[in-house]
């Protein structure tokens, strides 16, 4: 597409998506508040922007993909009222709730909300940039047709799940809270394996090619327990877990599974705020005196 794009948010994850349109060939205009991203961008060849509203007063359709709800609530009362925008791709995860507040809010600026956010992106910034990700887009078909040419510069794994915005959200809590959920029992059994006497290689080859294969067992402890990286924040488990039971209490439904996930993360991110996303198989470790390693 020949128009100027914006891209708010230029961190780990948006910084990958807003390369893969640079290498596409589709002009950016970007704003972070980090410069170091903005400088990794300008040396990409984006424009940068000195804020928000800069990008939305010059871009008629920007990208959003932004750490926390708060942020992305904080960065669309910036753009409401913005003299170019249209069209927002909001790429964060943001829970049902905000995703609403948001599209309510900027609907009388007239500017439309395609919900988009990233999933199945296995390494964060790495599986973007190995294209092993997707896009679960909710808007009307109309806001949805006209940014799908952008989405397949940067993957050809496209779901539209629904017309409202929100609706991806949902997709996304869930999809989120399973992949958590297949985390937590495989670091509790594996580390009973462990406990056992069996070799953790040995035992998740066996596992992988029987019916207890998920995508810790696939790709978190080959690629991150085994080698002891525990790079990716904790945080972003705890918020996800946190985004799914707001959505089920929401519905008035049980989630008595959804619960006992969340009270692991929540000790365990309590008893050390600066652990590693997958160093959650430590909360298992400790009490039998193991370690699930090469």
């Amino acid at each position: 597409m020949s128009e100027t794009i914006g891209f708010i948010g230029a961190g780990a994850l948006g910084g990958a998506l807003a390369r893969k349109l640079l290498q596409a060939g589709q002009r950016l205009t970007i704003y972070d508040n980090d410069a170091a991203a903005c400088q990794r961008m300008s040396q990409a060849g984006a424009t940068i922007a000195a804020s928000a509203r800069a990008v939305a007063d010059t871009c008629e359709i920007a990208f959003a993909c932004l750490p926390k709800p708060a942020v992305s609530r904080t960065v669309a009362d910036e753009i409401t009222g913005a003299s170019r925008l249209r069209l927002l791709v909001e790429c964060s995860t943001l829970g049902v709730k905000t995703m609403r507040e948001i599209s309510a809010d900027l609907a009388p600026a007239n500017i439309a909300v395609l919900d988009c956010p990233v999933t199945g992106a296995a390494g964060g910034p790495r599986g973007v940039d190995a294209g092993t990700f997707a896009f679960v887009c909710a808007g009307s078909d109309d806001i949805f047709a006209r940014v799908q040419p952008l989405l397949r510069l940067m993957t050809s794994r496209i779901h539209h799940v629904g017309t409202e915005p929100g609706m991806a959200q949902i997709a996304k809590v869930i999809n989120n809270a399973l992949s958590i959920t297949a985390l937590t029992i495989s670091c509790e059994a594996i580390v009973m394996g462990v406990k056992a006497g069996l070799d953790p290689r040995a035992l998740i080859d066996a596992i992988n090619d029987g019916s207890g294969r998920n995508s810790a067992t696939v790709d978190k402890f080959p690629r991150s327990i085994l080698p002891r990286d525990f790079a990716s924040p904790m945080t972003i488990g705890v918020k996800d877990m946190q985004l799914y039971m707001e959505t089920i209490q929401a519905l008035g439904l049980p989630a008595p599974l959804g619960t006992a996930v969340m009270e692991i993360w929540d000790s365990a991110y309590a008893e050390n705020p600066q652990r590693g996303y997958n160093s959650i198989v430590e909360y298992f470790e400790q009490p039998a005196g193991v370690e699930v390693s090469d």
